[in-house]
């Protein structure tokens, strides 16, 4: 079905971050999130391509190489930052924003740190300073065992004498997370909402599953692809090196 086709709510339960770019056109999901988005735009005036064209931006980065464990340890670290780090930096404010929406309507979950979007708003806090860390930290050493054959690695100058330590680090987090999202899951049972949901609330819930899998796809790149490949890397290399 074409993007234009397709009600709003849909699209933002599979592009949680197209919540962002609704915002910017003042389309409002809870009144218009059963409509498909050429009548939406059409009853708004507002530029149906123009729109559309920020919202396939999304599908394009959505996308990607699925068959990562073909890639190299570079190539696999890209697709993790464009696609799966992009997504916790876009999707969960987004979503966060939509159950605030909720959470106001609702005066018995006003009690500061039980609303829904305050539990949002701490796991992209946690996801947000992990991410960087890899970023700025992990990612690059393991980048540069790959540049030249590792003749730019040397683990003695690194903040760390293996990669062993800063990589049991981020699973330990990733264990955190992934606690965090079950705690999620049972709170709104399972991500269903009622039949008669508003559609802000199944958008919500919608947008919640699609990130719990890209979440689980997430951390299957790196628990179980990246970080032992990086270790059987790092052996390797400093075998290389023994005189």
């Amino acid at each position: 079905m074409s993007i234009t086709n397709m009600p709003l709510r849909e699209i933002a339960t599979e592009l949680p971050a197209a919540i962002s770019i609704f915002e910017q056109f003042d389309i409002d999901l809870c009144a218009w999130g059963d409509k498909p988005l050429s009548e939406a735009c059409a009853e708004l005036r507002l530029s149906t391509d123009q729109v559309r064209e920020k919202l396939d931006a999304l599908s394009v980065a959505e996308g990607g190489v699925r068959d990562s464990a073909g890639l190299s340890l570079t190539k696999l670290i890209q697709r993790i930052v464009r696609v799966h780090h992009r997504r916790v930096r876009q999707d969960l404010p987004a979503l966060a924003r939509m159950a605030a929406k909720l959470d106001n309507r609702r005066s018995s979950q006003n009690r500061p740190g039980a609303s829904l979007a305050h539990s949002i708003q701490i796991l992209h806090a946690d996801l947000l300073a992990h991410i960087e860390k890899e970023e700025q930290i992990l990612f690059p050493c393991i980048a540069a065992m790959e540049e030249e054959d590792g003749v730019l690695y040397h683990s003695e100058r690194a903040c760390f004498p293996s990669v062993r330590e800063p990589i049991a680090a981020m699973m330990r987090e990733h264990a955190a997370a992934d606690r965090t999202i079950d705690e999620l899951r049972d709170r709104t049972g399972n991500f269903e909402a009622a039949a008669d949901a508003c559609s802000t609330q199944r958008a919500l819930y919608g947008g919640l599953s699609n990130f719990e899998a890209d979440l689980r796809e997430h951390l299957h790149l790196e628990n179980d692809i990246l970080f032992p490949r990086t270790i059987t890397a790092e052996l390797e290399l400093r075998n290389r090196r023994q005189p």
